[in-house]
């Protein structure tokens, strides 16, 4: 075979691998972007938004999805989404923000490296997940909750540091 062939091989397989890997990728996440924008859509109609911050998805209990948005009004809103159950829409300043708990948690436990704080539902409660790790060897993996309405701690979860076979 020609230089020219090879080359013609070559970029077609690249082509044909790229396109491939674009549409495998594209169906594993189609399932995620459709419920998201399920979750925008119930968000928008239950609480009239007019700009969505974030949309996040909360596994504990049992799926939900949180939508953090304003309305016309300007008012900053939560939109609580789960399963058989109506939107619950919560105005921000009703409950503490994630500064708060933030705040909060440094306080209780400076060592600690907040790897993520989030909204979510736990026993169908409106909580703050406070996900985090502490310096430990092996390193060890918690979750704390703590209340939306007043920033009070509920629980604390902690991951293994290994799993056995």
């Amino acid at each position: 075979m020609t230089t020219q062939r090879w080359v013609f091989v070559i970029v077609a397989s690249m082509i044909l691998l790229a396109t491939v890997l674009f549409i495998y990728f594209r169906d594993i996440q189609q399932s995620q972007w459709t419920a998201k924008d399920e979750a925008r859509k119930q968000a928008v109609e239950a609480a009239d938004l007019v700009q969505i911050e974030k949309i996040y998805e909360h596994i504990w209990n049992k799926k939900s999805w949180i939508v953090q948005g304003s309305n016309e009004l300007d008012e900053e809103l939560f939109v609580f989404l789960a399963e058989e159950q109506l939107p619950d829409v919560v105005k921000a300043a009703d409950g503490v923000s994630a500064e708060q708990i933030s705040n909060t948690f440094n306080t209780k436990k400076p060592n600690a490296a907040v790897l993520r704080i989030q909204p979510g539902l736990l026993n169908n409660t409106r909580i703050w997940e406070v996900y985090y790790s502490e310096s430990d060897n092996p390193k060890h993996y918690y979750y704390d909750f703590y209340s939306f309405v007043d920033g009070a701690f509920i629980d604390s979860y902690k991951l293994p540091a290994k799993t056995e076979p």
